[in-house]
């Protein structure tokens, strides 16, 4: 019997699990990083940067900015620290969830060949990853958006690295 690999199949397959491959990376994508009234976002939401700092790319996403460098983050971050320097605890206005990394267009944007690293740009999301919803994502809505995408393989890490955990990056990985 002849031993197939991945350089030899039918171009239309290829066309098909590359187009099903970047659907994929582009609803999870979306899932984390989007949020409207009937189906708030998986992640937690305070003034709305860690929701709108999810970045997709090749290589692991390092943990490099911070909310008081980009509006309409700042202003909110600048409000409850005021409040809560005086003693009070108040909510930010409504958090702002706007995708600061949007996915490119299209047909292929992503091999899937190779691995693909969707990380938060957010300095404190190693943070906001130990609550558990990343978990809770990759065990429920991951599995099901791979079953409507994919009827095939290949590798998708989410998570997180600061810049000093860089040469030791730790992801919660999922094989699809």
């Amino acid at each position: 019997m002849a031993t197939r690999f991945l350089k030899d199949l039918p171009k239309d397959l290829d066309r098909k699990i590359s187009r099903d491959f970047n659907n994929l990376i582009k609803d999870v994508h979306f899932e984390l990083s989007n949020r409207n009234e009937t189906r708030p976002t998986t992640m937690p939401v305070f003034t709305g940067f860690f929701a709108s700092s999810w970045k997709v790319q090749n290589s692991p996403v390092t943990a490099t900015h911070k909310a008081e460098d980009y509006e309409p983050w700042a202003t909110q971050r600048k409000i409850v620290w005021k409040a809560f320097s005086k003693g009070q605890k108040i909510r930010p206005p409504r958090p702002v969830v706007r995708p600061r990394f949007p996915v490119g267009s299209g047909k292929r944007i992503f091999n899937y060949r190779k691995a693909v690293f969707i990380g938060n740009k957010a300095i404190y999301s190693q943070y906001v990853l130990e609550s558990g919803e990343i978990q809770k994502f990759v065990q429920g809505d991951l599995a099901r958006l791979i079953k409507e995408n994919m009827s095939d393989k290949g590798k998708l890490f989410i998570g997180g690295a600061t810049p000093e955990k860089s040469s030791g990056i730790t992801y919660t990985g999922f094989e699809a």
